[in-house]
């Protein structure tokens, strides 16, 4: 029980840098940036994220909160062994 909060903390950054790394694959999909040429419907088009931008965020704000879990968790040890 004592090294929960340490496994913990390395779920969630593990967590978080799976989602760094989905992020970054699914922006590099060919998209090139947005032109003044291009149509209303094709700027629209461009700027909704696909299904791997939303899972990949899901993951980073997962890892950030079980991160989170984790260092409360350790402060209040702390404070209770006082």
């Amino acid at each position: 029980m004592a090294a929960a909060p340490w496994y913990l903390l390395a779920a969630g950054v593990a967590l978080v840098i799976v989602g760094v790394i989905l992020l970054n694959l699914s922006a590099n999909t060919g998209r090139r940036g947005i032109s003044h040429k291009m149509s209303d419907k094709e700027i629209i088009r461009r700027m909704q994220g696909g299904w791997g931008e939303m899972i990949a965020r899901i993951l980073i704000f997962l890892g950030g909160a079980i991160i989170l879990v984790s260092i409360v968790w350790r402060i209040v040890r702390i404070i209770a062994s006082y």
